[in-house]
């Protein structure tokens, strides 16, 4: 690279122009000038690491044409940061350029940056920047000597020449120092320049390296392209790193309606044809990676990338958009952009077009084509939205981008994802339950439907609609189908056991674990060939020889909708005739006729006393076949129909057992102590030979109503036996217990005394309490009071006289003990 000029003709220049802005003080516009570079350099470059972009885009520029490879470096310590550059050196244009504020992009020559504008980025964090290149040495100086007042100066653009660069410089090279202003720059730049990643430089065609070196810990972070392959695409290292993106460039021609734009004309003058271009990440192993970002910043480039255009998409785009100074922003209304991104649109077309002919990108360029919708901001309103996003998602709706299984392409809303394992579906197809091509309209209700390739990369955004099983469970129209086939039982005997060897799956409940089941699908073919859910269907399995049990059994089935016969009958072994009975039971619901199930729908019913009283033979026929059937399974809460011994049918609550059946308090040998009591048939016994079956017996009879014991028939029993033992010992007794005086009985010594007699009746030993009435009465007569306990009701009654009882307990409530009232008078 050639030095440029000699430093003397260079000093003459820099003098030259120096004189000539000089020239205007005292002038509106030397005002003038002095209020622009004030609000270029503070307002318009909002970012104080922005001038390192500016730079780089001025480097960029400076290689066009050059064959060499074009290398940026940035130097940074707590002092300065250090620019330099291999580009083509300044000559007096870029110099005059730099004095000024005029743009000296020339965009029909391909020059991206605007050199005069741009380089004022770099008073955001200098008051004193030096320029070195071409032989000319120069700096802006805010506090040059000359200088009377530099807020009324425009130091900005008056270059001051450099006898001795303040450190050494390469004069080969391009170099800017820039001191800074305030020492907390060094970090807040170090730590931007270093977030720099390798899409920084995607579009840009001669830099090929970019090095940023940390001076004060010796660090250095490199960026490099190393070039790009003949299928476009283009490979750049980070650190070391490579990351590869596939590039989609195309020229494009400027249409009339855009060169008749004011703004076209202005910045865009003499410019045919510009070329625009996106590029798509790829990750190490060549497959398709979008960028979640995009890129950096926005993803939007004008061959650097813009500050704060987002376009919303996940792959980077580059076109020479009009851009406002500083690189924030984009000029969302100009005509000249509107083309460019309808540009951006078709070409993603084609990027679409060559993906889905890539054996391996075509599963995987949908989720690179989702957008992040950012409506309310004008950019995506006005811009990118209607421009960008809206033509490519609809080109997406209407095309047939999205491989399916079978080989063939399907529009997006047509394509399915079935969400069954890869063996379950292809036993589905195995066992001649659905063909291939049925699978994504019989679980997808819609006859349009294709199944997606397995390999396909769903979007999030707009994610495939997913069927699964119960698509095909809920499929009334189908199923009906299958049940008209003369194959029915066929078909759903192999859908069962497709079911039962693929679960559902399962779920947790109070720590045990259940499988999902289908009891709501109406999926059960019944013999008359109608499909219910499980719990209306039964499963036949019972076959009685008893007459009574076998024209029962015939009737429930008749008013019953009962499994199809073939669905087990001709199953191919008993292991697959299991598997489906326990599917069927176990997983829908369905419900086995079989004997319990008889007894308690049609034989139970009959002996309970919700129905009409049946007759004695009846009646003693169906308990019989109950009890041997349900035994205690019968439940409890009921009430039988029974017969007695004296042949009469009553309510069980009506009824006690008699001695034969052992019963644990013997009612019936003393049975005249206590009115109305009737006593079980003891034909229920017949073929009754043990124990054990009589227990059953007392069991499944007191779930049906039978007592132990009759209501107060302890009471009744001691009233009644305790006037017949006392009538033989004394005189004119009597029940009083009806005229509350605090005891039951009254009688006579033959002596003539009265005897007050409470009574109180035992199964078993224990103590007796005198309630307070009772005890006051006591207390009140004292010696002619007794107590009248009579004991081991019903079975071996034995009666005891206390007389005065309260002498021997508390007055409140007296309580006399066992050993003291069977220490007293016994009554024989």
């Amino acid at each position: 690279m050639a030095v440029g000029l000699n430093p003397r003709e260079a000093k003459r220049i820099i003098d030259t122009i120096q004189e000539e802005i000089k020239a205007s003080k005292g002038t509106r516009i030397w005002d003038d000038y002095i209020n622009a570079l004030k609000l270029i350099a503070q307002v318009i470059f909002t970012r104080s690491s922005g001038f390192v972009l500016e730079l780089l885009q001025n480097a960029e520029d400076a290689g066009l044409g050059l064959e060499t490879l074009g290398v940026f470096e940035v130097r940074i310590n707590q002092h300065r940061a250090k620019v330099i550059h291999n580009g083509r050196p300044f000559n007096q244009d870029d110099v005059k350029a730099l004095c000024g504020i005029r743009s000296s992009k020339k965009p029909e020559k391909g020059t991206l940056g605007y050199l005069g504008i741009g380089f004022k980025s770099v008073f955001k964090v200098t008051d004193c920047p030096e320029v070195y290149s071409g032989g000319f040495q120069f700096k802006f100086d805010r506090n040059h000597k000359e200088w009377e007042d530099p807020s009324r100066t425009p130091w900005h653009v008056l270059p001051i020449w450099i006898d001795q660069p303040s450190e050494a410089v390469e004069h080969e090279r391009t170099t800017f120092i820039i001191p800074f202003r305030e020492e907390t720059y060094y970090s807040a730049l170090l730590q931007e320049v270093t977030r720099l990643s390798t899409e920084l430089y995607l579009f840009l065609r001669w830099l090929k390296r970019i090095e940023i070196v940390d001076e004060v810990y010796g660090r250095t972070w490199t960026l490099e392209n190393i070039g790009e392959s003949e299928d476009g695409i283009t490979t750049l290292r980070h650190n070391g790193q490579e990351q590869r993106f596939r590039f989609f460039r195309r020229v494009c021609s400027v249409p009339d309606w855009v060169k008749a734009d004011r703004l076209t004309q202005e910045y865009r003058a003499n410019v045919t044809r510009r070329e625009i271009a996106i590029a798509f990440a790829l990750d190490n192993e060549g497959n398709l990676a979008p960028l979640q970002a995009g890129a950096m910043y926005g993803g939007v480039y004008s061959f650097l990338p813009l500050g704060e255009a987002r376009s919303g998409a996940k792959f980077p785009i580059q076109a020479d958009f009009l851009v406002q100074p500083g690189r924030e922003a984009i000029n969302y209304e100009a005509k000249w952009n509107h083309w460019l991104v309808e540009q951006v649109a078709d070409l993603c077309k084609e990027a679409i077009n060559c993906f889905k002919n890539h054996k391996t990108w075509k599963y995987q360029f949908l989720p690179a084509f989702e957008f992040t919708k950012s409506k309310g901001l004008e950019a995506h309103d006005k811009l990118f939205g209607p421009k960008l996003i809206e033509p490519v998602e609809t080109y997406l709706e209407e095309d047939t981008c999205v491989p399916t299984a079978e080989g063939g392409w399907t529009k997006p809303k047509q394509a399915v994802k079935v969400n069954e394992d890869q063996k379950a579906i292809d036993d589905l197809v195995r066992m001649g339950i659905l063909s291939k091509d049925q699978i994504a309209a019989a679980m997808g209700g819609q006859p349009d439907l294709e199944v997606i390739a397995p390999d396909v990369v769903e979007p999030d955004s707009s994610p495939f609609k997913k069927v699964d099983r119960l698509g095909l469970l809920s499929n009334e129209a189908f199923l009906e189908e299958k049940c008209k086939s003369s194959a029915a039982a066929e078909w759903f005997r192999s859908l069962y056991l497709w079911l039962q060897t693929h679960p559902r799956g399962s779920y947790s409940r109070k720590g045990y674990w259940y499988q999902e089941g289908y009891w709501s699908s109406r999926i059960v073919l019944t013999a008359e060939g109608e499909l219910l859910e499980g719990r209306n269907v039964w499963l036949p399995d019972f076959q009685p020889s008893d007459p009574i049990l076998k024209d029962v059994t015939e009737t429930l089935q008749k008013s019953r909708s009962i499994l199809h016969p073939d669905i087990l009958g001709r199953a191919k072994s008993e292991e697959e005739r299991k598997n489906i009975r326990g599917f069927l039971t176990g997983l829908t619901g369905v419900p086995v006729l079989d004997a319990n199930t008889v007894c308690k729908e049609a034989l139970l019913p009959r002996i309970l006393t919700t129905a009409p009283k049946p007759t004695p033979r009846d009646l003693l026929l169906y308990t019989i076949q109950c009890q041997r059937i349900l035994g205690e399974e019968v439940g409890r809460g009921l009430e039988f129909w029974v017969l007695t011994k004296q042949g009469e049918v009553r309510a069980a609550r009506e009824v006690f057992f008699p001695k034969e059946f052992k019963p644990e308090r013997d009612w019936e040998t003393r049975q005249q102590y206590v009115s109305g009591l009737n006593f079980l048939s003891v034909d229920y016994l017949t073929g009754v030979t043990n124990d054990d079956q009589l227990r059953a017996w007392r069991q499944f009879l007191k779930n049906g109503g039978i007592k132990d014991d009759p209501d107060n028939g302890v009471e009744e029993f001691a009233m009644n036996y305790a006037i017949e033992k006392l009538k033989a010992a004394y005189r004119n007794v009597k029940p009083v217990d009806k005229r509350n005086f605090g005891y039951d009985i009254e009688a006579e010594t033959h002596s003539g005394e009265t005897m007050r007699i409470e009574v109180k009746g035992l199964s078993h030993d224990r103590d007796v309490e005198l309630d307070r009435n009772e005890t006051e009465t006591a207390d009140k007569y004292r010696n002619s009071f007794y107590l009248c306990v009579v004991s081991e009701i019903p079975e071996n009654p034995n009666i005891y006289l206390v007389k005065d009882p309260a002498a021997v307990g508390k007055k409140e409530r007296v309580t006399i003990p066992t050993s003291i009232w069977k220490a007293s008078v016994s009554v024989s």
